[in-house]
């Protein structure tokens, strides 16, 4: 075993040390400059393994632990040390390592192994057991502790080796065996002393037993006339309560007939109460339906008034609307007749009047045009001639005159193309528009078939929804009349729960409610884990063992079923962190019910398996509550068999005979009963479930019929939506229609218009042809201011046709204007007057959308319209029929549930008056039952007299005695009782105490006696016991010293090869010898024992001396006669000696070589180097032993197998690994600083340091002489 590793924390220097790299099991070096906290370090584990020291801290003390470092102060601190085990030599099982750690506080100390927490005293047992010895600490060696060593006397170490020894335990065990022996010795006064006060008491106590014998005479005649006297009496006043018990049984039949007469009056009367309850709900629920139906039918009605009017207007429309038909066809056929002649009149005679006259009024002008353009030309020609000069230049002048001509002529040529095409393109545009108006009246007939397909859609959808609203209010009326009906059962369900909760105490109560919520949110599944009451696991076979279950469960009827133990802490702990109640658990895995064996009998049977029915699962807890229950027929064979099977005995009447002897009986009211609340509560919850169930259903129906209304109405909106786009769509196309009608008249009198226009352009471009040709003709000609003969004579022909056309041009005009004028009127007539009124007249009888003229509605709409208004009516005339009908049966039914009313009323009075007499009968029933039990009582009370007079008696006399006075009458007795109490009297004074008090005491003094001799006996055991520890003590002082004398001489052999020493007892024979201590106090003592030479006896030790010599030629030196050096080399010599005697499992030294030459450290080194190594020579030690040493010299560090650094900065120390050249190498430096420091001392100083070591040498000189001459 040795240590691995070490973590501090808050432990002095050490801040947070984590876990330092692991120690070697051999040797191991710790090398730091002076106050960096090597010392802390081995503080720390002496500290886990609770050395003396460290054993029992104060606050102060604990305070002083902890860190005082930077930072926030520490408020604990703790220590942990890891021990390989591999050796088991701690005694845990499975444990290779063992981890210790110590944790302290201001107010805290605690020990931990294997990080769990631990008490001091098993800490320390495991430390003893692993070799931690408390009387031998130098397993670990601090700083001063050999310096301490060395300043030894003798006397001291004796002391140690007596330590080291263990004779400690032998001391506390002979102190406490010394202890004994006086404690024994003032027993034994004190007894001898009780025995002399016994003989003269005993000596008094024999004359007050003689006057005792002849009391005891007296008294037992006493006691046999009392017994007999009271027994006489007893058996009276028993007699009397015999007949008491007869009456009061009869009055008990006579009772429980009236309590039966009662309940089932009682039952009768709530019966009748809850049928008038029921009845005046219905009554209710008809009134409702009775007011819903008048609102109906006020409704109906208003709504078939409403549609009769709508349906007579209608009738008047269309009547008017036929008429008006009529009256139009009429006026149309003559419209049409006058529009005929009218257009036959201006095609055949106003039009070709009317073109006639404007086409020769177009010849003449046009003519008249060319001979003024003509004889402008002549003119002009005559005028070129005095206007130019010469004839180049007309011809220039007549050139651009053809031009212009040429270009007017194009110009015209241009706009006649134009004109002949925008008539081609307005005849194409009618061609088309005639097609798209044809396409659109199409169209338009085939959207007005599928308006009257939306329209009938329409008017079957809103009948559906109609039918569906019907629907629906029925299923409103039925849910209210459930809803009324769930309502009452909650009442039922309300009541039940509370006569259920009367029956049970308050904190169970609430402990139920609050435990239904709790399974839910614990997420308990129902009927595995959670099995709720006794009372719902099981069913009666058969309703007449209800009260015989009932009174064998008692309020186990009440205790919760659960699977496990641990369920049932779950919901103790939630019922008792919320405060909800009290409830008892009967846990399933728990349950221990023994094999019962039921007796064979026809006079019972198990109550268990006659009564009722349950669930395999909860088989457990029925027997837990219902095994040892027997069904007994009567109550003497209930009694009988509860004694005889030691089991309870139940009646079917709920009498209870407990096999511990206990009755119990008597009257049981059936409407306090559990299980009857109970079931009465289950049918109620199972009645409502059912409404529930029935409403949800109703509600679920009448949602799914909303739904569908919804969904027809939806529908409805849709196809009227569907259908005013339609009607919105056909109106457009009508529009488009008479667009297009209106464009084609446009065009067609474009057309005409063009048509027209195209004549005069073309003569215009014929006549600008010839003026081109006459210029033409003109070029070239002689230049001449004069006309041709010809030329004159045509300007005179062109002024005489000009002045004849001007002339016929006006007799012509006014024909003109005339014509036009009748073809305007006649057109103006046709246009804006016959043909209007023949349209309007049109659309007015025919089957189109409305006019927008005159907004008036067609005759098919109106009769459609008037068809769907009678179907309504139809519908409304049977609807209020029916809620008629409805109002008149539900008027019957309210009639009949008042007349029921009323007749429940009368019985209940009835039955109230037959209540008040059974009242009457059980008060005077009662009153006789007072009476019986107050004389009961009476008898009762004399009889539990007598019985306890005749207890008191105590022990009664001999039979022979008492039958001495057994035919005595009363009188008699009375008479001689009085007697005897006359002598007894006499006595008065007796010791009635006597005889037992003499008894007494004679077993007190043979007790005290033998008393008296065991402790005599003990006394000689401990006297043994005192001998044999002081043997055991001589043996374990001389086996200690001889085994240290022995390692000490192989110890320094090692240390000091050529050298040799050894450790000298020194005893109070020697001392005698010397002449020293010849009258010493132990010599007597001495001659009286016999000397042992292996064991002598300690009481003659004196001392332990040490001589010991360094060279094999040198004399022996004493320890006092050595230089400091040596003396510390022989300390360490006994230590290692002291260790060898008792190994421990490692070794902490601390500067152990500090006072050592480089010599002896490295001869230090090498045995510690040894000892840790393992070796197979049988002289060594065959394991490795961990040396843990803090040092600053090299050869310690040399041999080491690991080394250790121990830094200091800012306050806290930090320990970590070395290599062993880096350990050297600080150990170098601080030696060299050591020198240094050396050299910059003051020659002063070193003479006063010269000067204090001669004082020192000479004072240690004339020491070492004085214990010379004393020695």
């Amino acid at each position: 075993m040795h240590i691995k590793s070490i973590t501090l924390s808050n432990f002095r220097s050490f801040k947070q040390q984590p876990e330092i790299h692991p120690f070697s099991p051999e040797m191991n070096c710790v090398v730091g400059r002076n106050g960096s906290g090597k010392s802390n370090l081995f503080d720390a584990v002496q500290f886990v393994l609770g050395c003396p020291k460290f054993w029992s801290l104060r606050t102060e003390e604990r305070q002083a632990l902890l860190h005082e470092g930077s930072g926030s102060a520490a408020v604990s601190s703790f220590v942990e040390v890891v021990f390989d085990n591999s050796d088991n030599r701690f005694s845990l099982e499975n444990s290779d390592e063992v981890v210790l750690r110590r944790t302290i506080g201001h107010k805290k100390d605690e020990f931990f192994l294997q990080r769990k927490r631990a008490t001091k005293n098993e800490i320390m047992s495991l430390l003893e057991g692993a070799g931690f010895s408390k009387s031998n600490p130098y397993f670990i060696v601090q700083q001063g502790k050999v310096n301490a060593l060395c300043t030894m006397s003798d006397g001291e170490r004796l002391e140690l080796l007596k330590e080291v020894a263990g004779t400690t335990v032998y001391d506390e065990k002979k102190e406490e065996s010394l202890g004994k022996m006086e404690e024994n010795k003032n027993s034994i006064e004190k007894i001898n002393e009780t025995l002399t006060y016994m003989e003269g008491r005993l000596d008094e106590l024999k004359d007050e037993k003689d006057e005792l014998d002849a009391y005891q005479k007296l008294d037992r005649d006493r006691r046999a006339v009392e017994y007999t006297l009271y027994d006489k009496e007893l058996k009276r006043a028993r007699e009397g309560l015999d007949e008491i018990e007869h009456s009061r049984n009869e009055e008990v039949d006579r009772l429980s007939q009236l309590h039966e007469s009662a309940r089932e009056m009682h039952e009768r009367i709530l019966s009748v109460q809850g049928m008038e309850k029921t009845k005046k709900n219905a009554l209710k629920r008809n009134g409702v339906n009775m007011k819903g139906l008048e609102k109906d039918k006020t409704a109906a009605v208003t709504h078939r008034t409403k549609l009769d009017l709508e349906v007579k207007e209608l009738e008047e429309a269309v009547q008017t609307g036929k008429e008006t038909l009529e009256g139009n066809k009429k006026e149309l056929a003559r419209l049409n007749k006058e529009i005929a002649k009218a257009e036959k009149d201006l095609s055949d005679n106003v039009r070709p009047a009317y073109d006639d006259a404007k086409a020769s009024m177009a010849r003449m002008t046009h003519e008249r045009e060319e001979a003024r353009k003509r004889m402008e030309g002549l003119y002009a020609k005559q005028g070129r001639g005095k206007q130019f000069r010469s004839k180049k230049e007309r011809d220039e002048h007549l050139r651009a005159q053809i031009g212009e001509l040429n270009a007017s002529k194009q110009e015209k040529q241009e706009m006649l193309e134009e004109k002949r095409s925008k008539l081609s393109g307005l005849r194409k545009s009618l061609a088309s528009e005639e097609k798209e108006a044809a396409s659109k009246k199409k169209e338009l007939q085939e959207k007005g078939k599928l308006l009257e397909d939306l329209k009938r859609n329409v008017d079957e959808k809103k009948r559906e929804r109609n039918e569906m609203a019907d629907s629906r209010k029925e299923q409103w009326r039925a849910i209210n009349e459930v809803a009324d009906k769930v309502s009452e059962a909650k009442e039922a369900s309300r009541k039940a729960l509370y006569d259920m909760r009367k029956s049970m105490p308050r904190a169970t109560s609430q402990g139920l409610d609050a435990l239904r919520q709790i399974v839910v949110s614990e997420g308990l599944t129902v009927g595995r884990q959670y099995f709720g009451l006794v009372m719902e696991n099981f069913s009666l076979n058969d309703d007449k063992y209800a009260t015989a279950v009932e009174v064998a469960a008692q309020n186990s009827l009440f205790h919760i079923i659960v699977d496990t133990d641990a369920t049932a802490a779950r919901l103790m702990k939630r019922l008792e962190e919320e405060r909800l109640g009290r409830v008892t658990f009967l846990p399933l895995n728990q349950l221990r019910t023994d094999g019962v064996r039921y007796p064979e009998s026809t006079d019972v049977a198990p109550l268990m398996e006659q009564c009722i029915s349950f669930e395999p699962a909860v088989r457990r807890a029925m027997e837990h509550v219902f095994a040892r229950k027997l069904l007994a027929r009567s109550v003497d064979v209930a009694s009988t068999w509860s004694t005889r099977s030691n089991m309870d005995a139940i009646t079917l009447d709920g009498d209870l005979c407990s096999r511990k002897g206990a009755l119990t009986g008597g009257f049981v009211d059936v409407e306090k009963s559990r299980l009857r609340a109970h079931y009465t509560l289950k049918a109620a919850e199972g009645r409502l479930r059912e409404l529930e169930g029935e409403h949800r259903k109703l509600k679920e129906e009448s949602a799914a019929v909303d739904q569908m209304v919804s969904g027809v109405m939806g529908e409805v909106q849709r196809l009227e939506a569907k259908h005013a786009n339609l009607d919105h769509m056909m109106g457009r196309i009508e529009d488009d229609v008479k667009k297009v009608e209106r464009a084609r008249e446009r065009h067609e009198k474009q057309a005409k218009q063009i048509e027209e226009d195209i004549p005069p352009v073309e003569k215009e471009i014929t006549s600008l042809g010839t003026q081109v040709d006459h210029l033409e003709d003109e070029v070239g000609t002689e230049l001449t201011t004069t006309l041709s003969e010809e030329e004159q004579e045509l300007l005179d022909d062109l002024k005489a046709t000009q002045t004849r056309l001007d002339g016929e041009i006006e007799d012509h005009t006014a024909v003109l204007e005339e014509a036009s004028i009748k073809k305007q009127k006649l057109t103006s007539l046709l246009e804006d007057n016959l043909v209007v009124r023949r349209t309007e007249l049109t659309e007015s009888t025919s089957n189109t959308r409305k006019s927008k003229a005159g907004g008036a509605v067609s005759q098919a709409q109106m009769k459609e319209e008037l068809e769907q208004k009678r179907r309504e009516l139809e519908e409304a005339t049977a609807q209020a029929e029916d809620v008629e009908k409805q109002l008149a049966e539900v008027k019957a039914t309210d009639e009949s549930l008042r007349a029921e009313i009323l007749k429940i009323k009368n019985n209940f009075d009835k039955l109230k008056t037959q209540d008040a007499s059974y009242q009457k009968e059980l008060e005077e029933c009662h009153e006789s039952q007072e009476k019986l039990l107050n004389k009961r009582s009476m008898c009762i009370q004399k009889r539990e007299d007598y019985m306890r007079k005749i207890q008191e008696l105590g022990s009664l006399p001999p039979a022979a005695e008492l039958t001495a006075f057994t035919k005595r009458a009363i009188p008699s007795l009375m008479k001689k009782l009085e007697e005897i109490n006359k002598k007894l009297k006499k006595y008065s004074h007796v010791n009635k105490k006597a005889f037992d008090q003499f008894v007494n005491f004679s077993e007190q003094r043979d007790q005290l006696i033998k008393r008296r001799e065991e402790i005599d006996e003990g006394g000689v055991k401990v006297k043994e016991l005192i001998e044999s520890l002081d043997r055991k003590k001589d043996e374990a002082i001389n086996r200690t010293f001889r085994g240290v004398s022995a390692h000490f001489k192989d110890v320094f052999k090692e240390l000091v090869p050529n050298g040799a020493g050894e450790l000298i007892m020194k005893t109070a024979v020697d001392e005698a010898a010397d002449g020293t201590d010849s009258e010493s106090e132990d010599e007597g003592a001495s001659k009286k024992k016999k000397a042992d030479p292996n064991n002598p006896d300690v009481s003659l030790f004196r001392g332990v001396g040490i001589k010991v010599r360094f060279s094999r030629s040198s004399e022996n030196f004493l320890m006092s006669q050595l230089s400091g050096g040596q003396k510390a080399l022989v300390a360490m010599a006994l230590i290692f000696a002291i260790q060898r005697c008792d190994p421990a499992p490692f070794y902490l030294f601390d500067e152990l070589d500090q006072a050592l030459d480089s010599t002896y450290r490295a001869a230090v080194a090498s045995l510690i180097k040894r000892q840790a190594t393992p070796s197979n020579d049988p002289d060594q030690p065959s394991e490795s032993t961990q040396f843990i040493c803090s040092t600053f010299r090299p050869e310690l560090v040399a041999a080491a197998n690991r080394c250790f650094g121990i830094s200091h900065q800012n306050k806290v120390s930090s320990l970590h690994l070395l290599s062993k050249n880096d350990a050297l190498h600080f150990i170098a430096n601080l030696q060299t600083e050591e020198e240094a420091v050396g050299d910059v001392q003051t020659l002063s100083s070193l003479k006063a340091v010269a000067g204090s070591k001669n004082k020192k040498r000479k004072k240690q000189a004339a020491e070492e002489e004085e214990e010379e001459e004393s020695g």
